[in-house]
């Protein structure tokens, strides 16, 4: 890598330029100095309050860095609005207003310097702006949370100054009576519970380098290529997470930073890591850009960043660069046979790939409307590459999913269906962990093999302990194979390896159903009810909850969540839990089954 590179990075851009400097400047030249000064000033710290940086002020010009899109427009709105306040008690005519410009590029710092085709469009994106207004890019726009209180108008394909193709504007103001937004919090409410995200003290670095891999922003102007940049994520997460020596952080906790405006060492605090990799991804036709930057968090600094271009058939290569970059970064010593040798099986056909990254979201999304859109594109993949492991594992699971749950695109020969996917998944491919412990999970739930899952799901641990994916899968083999003891080590590694997980109800579960059936009935009342104020519209929850309750004496609560479970699954009974619940060990069903009874679920 040249030198320079070093210091390419993607980043946000905001140029902002006070409007009519000249006239102001003629009217009173000491006044206009200082006062556009103190506006530059102000600004400045508004942008360091929302996580940028004021890189420098270049004669009646700012330019400031931030690292989300989201954190740039609510720092300029929330200036403009400040602002306008400020110059309404001034005496006289001399009010310096800004125009601000937002873009996303590639930029290169030196000497506290920005340069690079983002500044330069920031700049012409200001000149766009009318006075006290803000104009962003349209791939800065496709970044933004579209829950924040911000008002867009389109000003179409904008021909700009030194740039071939056409680039896409938006104005943005904030919503008429609506305020510029806190750092996101969340409260979850159920009629069991609620609960606000209190204050967490920083989790402790792991005994080994630790890393974060944030969903990558999708710079093709195309939102329909979110799965795509995704994937990109979540493959790469998955190739370093097979290195025994790095604790990489799981996916569902990255992702729940999408589309935040979260600071980096905020991230870093949260998840317990020392480095953060951000990036972008651009698809144009055959052609795919992955541009990235590491970051150290324990001092915010920019160690690597680079870009890899190739084409769609590159993929794969691309990927490994990007992976063999980072591990050649963090640990100088490791020879690039240790990622050839983590690398999986791939796909013989890059189209069942794509399918599989587009499937992939309707799968965790847990809903029936998702699940058959997810059914219909792995069945697309399966067929196109009959022998690709990820998409027959993830087939069976979402023929599992609607089977268990009785929704409504359920089939009478699913549970056949599912059990023969999850077979050839394992025998396609042994060395891809994820597959073969997801299939594990469908073997043991859907066949009550518990031979062959807890092989499968021990020979995925021997591959990659530290995927989520094995944990999670691992955790209910051997809770449904009566090793509750060897579950619960499992469940608290994986809320290690994703602490701010998405869909933390899953991992709660995993944990609670262990100390249900181990007898530690207080103990499962205390997780489950933590996984309830996550989500409250699971069905499983209130598997685990409704016993809970009972064989803790609160017969009344657990009434109720059989009331909540019946709204969920009519058809829930407790000759059909007899019947579906895999328990190897017959005393662990009936803990279960004896708690539905007491709770008075229809028989």
């Amino acid at each position: 890598m040249e030198k320079d590179q070093l210091s390419r990075k993607l980043a946000v851009i905001l140029h902002a330029d006070v409007v009519g400097s000249t006239a102001l400047v003629q009217k009173d030249e000491t006044i206009a100095h200082k006062r556009i000064q103190d506006t530059f000033q102000r600004f400045s710290e508004t942008i360091i309050n929302h996580g940028g940086i004021a890189h420098e002020i270049r004669g009646d010009a700012l330019v400031a860095e931030f690292a989300k899109a989201s954190d740039a427009v609510s720092a300029s709105l929330a200036f403009q609005v400040a602002n306008a306040t400020h110059n309404e008690q001034l005496s006289d005519d001399i009010r310096p207003v800004l125009r601000i410009g937002i873009s996303m590029g590639e930029v290169v710092v030196a000497d506290n310097t920005l340069t690079g085709e983002g500044v330069v469009l920031a700049q012409r994106l200001e000149q766009l702006a009318e006075q006290g207004g803000i104009c962003i890019q349209g791939a800065a726009y496709e970044t933004l949370p579209k829950r924040l209180p911000f008002e867009y108008r389109s000003l179409g394909d904008q021909r700009v100054k030194g740039f071939a193709e056409p680039v896409r504007v938006f104005a943005v103001q904030l919503k008429p009576g609506e305020q510029i937004p806190d750092l996101e919090s969340r409260v979850v409410v159920s009629e069991f519970g609620a609960s606000g995200d209190q204050e967490q003290p920083p989790l402790e670095l792991p005994d080994k380098p630790s890393i974060a891999i944030l969903p990558f922003a999708n710079m093709s102007n195309e939102s329909e290529q979110d799965y795509f940049a995704d994937g990109m994520a979540e493959d790469i997460i998955t190739a370093l997470s097979r290195l025994n020596w790095l604790f990489v952080i799981a996916r569902n906790s990255s992702f729940a930073y999408k589309n935040r405006s979260v600071d980096i060492r905020q991230i870093a605090h949260e998840l317990g890591v020392r480095y953060v990799l951000e990036g972008s991804v651009r698809r144009g036709g055959n052609r795919v850009r992955i541009s990235c930057q590491l970051i150290d968090a324990s001092n915010g600094s920019h160690i690597w960043a680079d870009r890899f271009d190739g084409t769609l058939e590159d993929v794969f290569d691309l990927q490994d660069q990007v992976t063999i970059n980072i591990v050649g970064t963090i640990e100088p010593k490791l020879k690039a046979a240790e990622i050839e040798r983590s690398r999986r099986k791939r796909p013989e056909n890059l189209q069942a790939y794509d399918l599989l990254l587009q499937a992939l979201p309707h799968l965790y999304a847990f809903r029936p409307e998702t699940n058959a859109m997810a059914v219909q594109l792995l069945e697309q993949a399966a067929h196109i590459d009959p022998d690709y492991a990820p998409v027959l594992a993830n087939l069976a699971w979402c023929l599992e999913q609607r089977f268990v749950h009785h929704w409504p695109n359920a089939c009478e020969d699913d549970r056949e269906n599912a059990v023969a996917l999850a077979r050839r998944a394992i025998a396609a491919d042994r060395e891809d962990a994820d597959s073969t412990s997801v299939a594990g999970f469908i073997l043991a739930i859907l066949d009550k093999d518990h031979t062959g899952s807890l092989e499968a799901v021990q020979r995925a641990l021997e591959i990659n302990p530290n995927s989520a994916t094995v944990c999670w899968a691992a955790g209910w083999v051997h809770v449904f194979a009566g090793e509750p003891e060897v579950a619960i080590p499992l469940a608290e590694r994986l809320q290690r390896l994703s602490p701010t997980d998405l869909q933390m109800h899953f991992l709660l579960n995993t944990m609670a159903i262990a100390h249900l059936i181990s007898g530690r009935y207080a103990e499962a009342v205390e997780i489950t009810e933590r996984s309830v104020r996550f989500y409250s519209e699971l069905d499983v929850t209130y598997w685990i909850l409704i016993p809970a309750y009972s064989h803790t004496g609160r017969i009344e609560q657990a009434e109720k969540a059989v009331e909540k479970l019946l709204e969920l699954e009519p058809a829930a009974c407790i000759s059909g839990f007899r019947q579906q619940l895999p328990f190897k060990n017959p005393d662990h069903l009936q803990i279960l089954l004896e708690g539905f009874q007491n709770a008075g679920l229809p028989q």
